[in-house]
């Protein structure tokens, strides 16, 4: 069992405790999706930026690799009566769906997480459209160490990463994608929202 798995039922509340970055995530989320869009939310978690972008979207494939993590964001859909998003395990490195599938491809707070992120960013990339949008929001954890990443460090959180802003647009600019489009969300936990547009 995951670290994502055994803290599922308590990720929302320790995740409070940085709302106001929780919320410039949501919103600028919102933002970026296209009305009608297809999209696929990879390592949703339990479900922010999937119910963000289910408020314009046609229909939103949820998926995680935990399944924990995902039975939180069903119960949150079936309480909000949400019936345009489907929920999946999937791992972010070997997606099940064909080339160009999707008009916005998003994996939220994860690649700081992963080995081989350049990797993940590779197949998020497949399955975007071209003229479609991939949607990198990633917490920066490098030079600042804070108490409510401290408290994520005792409860057995290990980031492979801990990433600057600029170094994390550095990783995804060797990717070779084109140009990333970035804005910072400051709060308790800073998140450097990056986007790459498929031309």
């Amino acid at each position: 069992m995951t670290f994502w798995d055994r803290f599922a039922f308590l990720y929302d509340f320790g995740q409070s405790f940085n709302g106001k970055v929780l919320r410039g995530m949501e919103k600028t989320t919102e933002e970026l999706v296209p009305e009608g869009a297809l999209v696929l939310d990879t390592a949703a978690g339990t479900g922010r930026l999937t119910f963000a972008a289910a408020k314009k979207a046609e229909r939103v494939v949820s998926t995680d690799i935990s399944m924990p993590m995902l039975k939180v964001a069903q119960k949150k859909a079936q309480r909000e009566n949400i019936s345009n998003v489907e929920f999946d395990v999937r791992d972010i490195f070997n997606l099940k769906d064909a080339d160009e599938t999707y008009d916005v491809v998003m994996a939220g707070n994860v690649l700081h997480l992963l080995d081989e992120p350049e990797k993940a960013v590779g197949e998020l990339w497949r399955v975007t459209k071209k003229g479609g949008r991939l949607i990198l929001p990633t917490y920066m954890t490098g030079k600042k160490f804070n108490a409510l990443l401290k408290l994520y460090r005792i409860l057995g959180f290990n980031p492979s990463t801990e990433y600057t802003p600029e170094a994390y647009v550095d990783m995804l600019l060797k990717c070779g994608f084109g140009k990333v489009k970035m804005k910072m969300i400051r709060g308790m936990l800073p998140n450097c929202y990056a986007v790459i547009e498929k031309k």
